[in-house]
């Protein structure tokens, strides 16, 4: 037999963690002043008692023989990284476990650990040596287990502060900021239909628009009677958050003096929301009924009608994807974030990633052709959707309502037109971790338009959901 080898090997349940490190530790040529050191160089929070740098690799040693805390361990590495230098080498163990001592569980509670700060851990994800895998395992973990400020702080640690001192439409849908300032007066534009906005500091004293889905078309393109758009959707994730004034109500449908006879109207484009059950995305009002109704949609309204056959165009079905906590919706919406700024920021693509949550109202229906004069209203565009988490919120006013329904144009013909149905109401989360200051929503649903005659009048649209819980927020 080889010398110094057993030919008994304990089975699987009976090695752990510490078993393997105690073995390490103590095998050739490592000798008890080496031990000593590095558990000494822990407790006292200092790298230069290290015997040599390769010795990094054996820190959770100490912590797994009951010779260090964690926090400790947590302290250390921090000091390591951002006063020695020393990210490379441990970004390093952490990627390729050696010794099989940086295990998922020692590495993740690492992570949460008050005592390794948001810019260590912003200097190891971002570091070359850091697999995409292993970034995106550790910023799951955090959301996963409900550590949202120290999600926040790692993603923004390296980035600026930004301020708005003017108008700005975005070109981008993430922003990502140490701070975000809008000053009063400027009004942000979304540039897609949703905005993500992630900062540690969110401070809107203006504005923020943000349009969702399009109305359905018109018959010809003369008229103007075209559904209303749908309202897009605004995501703040914060640690503290002014909101001011957030829009994202449904359009108003159009109403069109051109009378010449032609087809029915296009329909609403569907929209897409992210709710928590038990709560339903509202119904858009259906349109006039001059016998050719526009349907009411998921939450567009419907177009109106005319009683010589064109049809109102029908009002966009959304598609609702719903989760069993607020937790739980803030949790995706952070593994959303984490891969698109692995991806975009740091450019490390994980092998499968969670889609950024997009959400918006639907497009109200386009009305129908008209006849002898009288041309049916456009339905309203439902309202869109907003998902704040703040730790703490301020205060914020928020507009999701749904969109009015468009007004029938009359010209005194024997042929009713009918009005364009309201659009449904859109859909407001405020989720908090410790305080929720004044934060008011309209999320009601569009009045329906006018037809020609009383009959033939819009239905307004359903109202949404101002749903206001505070959320579990571990650190």
């Amino acid at each position: 037999m080889g010398a110094g080898f057993s030919t008994v090997t304990p089975p699987p349940s009976q090695v752990s963690a510490t078993s393997v490190a105690q073995a390490v530790w103590s095998y050739s040529p490592r000798s008890l002043t080496e031990i000593q050191n590095l558990t000494v160089a822990i407790q006292n929070n200092d790298p230069n008692i290290l015997t040599a740098i390769s010795d990094l690799q054996y820190v959770p040693v100490p912590y797994y023989a009951g010779q260090a805390s964690l926090t400790q361990v947590a302290a250390f590495i921090d000091n390591a990284i951002r006063n020695y230098g020393l990210v490379n080498p441990i970004a390093n163990f952490i990627a390729n476990n050696p010794y099989n001592l940086w295990t998922t569980n020692f590495v993740a509670s690492l992570a949460a650990n008050p005592y390794l700060t948001a810019t260590s851990l912003n200097m190891l994800l971002s570091n070359f040596n850091m697999t995409a895998n292993s970034a995106q395992f550790l910023l799951y973990y955090l959301a996963q287990n409900y550590y949202y400020n120290k999600w926040i702080q790692t993603v923004t640690a390296s980035a600026p502060s930004i301020t708005f001192s003017a108008n700005a439409t975005l070109s981008t849908n993430v922003l990502i900021a140490q701070s975000i300032t809008i000053a009063s007066g400027v009004t942000v534009t979304c540039g897609t239909i949703t905005c993500f906005f992630i900062a540690q500091s969110f401070n809107n004293y203006g504005t923020i628009t943000a349009i969702g889905a399009p109305g359905g078309v018109t018959a010809t393109s003369s008229e103007t009677n075209y559904g209303g758009t749908g309202g897009g959707g605004i995501v703040a994730i914060a640690i503290t958050a002014v909101l001011g004034t957030l829009n994202v109500s449904g359009g108003i449908g159009g109403t069109s003096t051109n009378n010449v006879l032609t087809n029915s109207g296009g329909g609403g484009v569907g929209g897409m929301f992210y709710i928590v059950g038990g709560v339903t995305v509202p119904i858009g009002g259906t349109g006039g009924a001059s016998g050719y109704l526009g349907a009411a949609g998921i939450n567009g309204g419907g177009g109106g009608g005319n009683a010589v056959g064109t049809n109102g165009g029908k009002g966009g079905n959304a598609t609702a994807y719903s989760f069993s906590s607020p937790n739980a919706m803030v949790t995706y919406i952070l593994q959303g974030l984490s891969d698109w700024w692995l991806i975009n920021v740091l450019g490390k693509s994980p092998s499968s990633t969670t889609p950024l949550a997009y959400m918006n109202g639907s497009g109200g229906g386009a009305g129908s052709g008209g006849n002898g004069g009288n041309v049916p209203g456009g339905g309203g565009g439902g309202g869109g959707e907003v998902v704040v988490y703040g730790y703490d919120i301020i205060s914020g006013t928020i507009n999701a309502a749904g969109g009015i329904g468009g007004n029938a144009y009359s010209a005194g013909s024997a042929y009713p037109a009918g009005g364009g149905g309201g659009g449904g109401g859109g859909l407001v989360f405020i989720f908090y971790g410790a305080t929720s200051g004044g934060v008011t929503a309209n999320v009601a649903g569009g009045t329906g338009g006018v037809g020609t005659t009383s009959p033939t009048n819009g239905l307004a649209g359903a109202n949404g959901t101002a749903y206001i819980a505070k959320v579990t927020v571990n650190g």
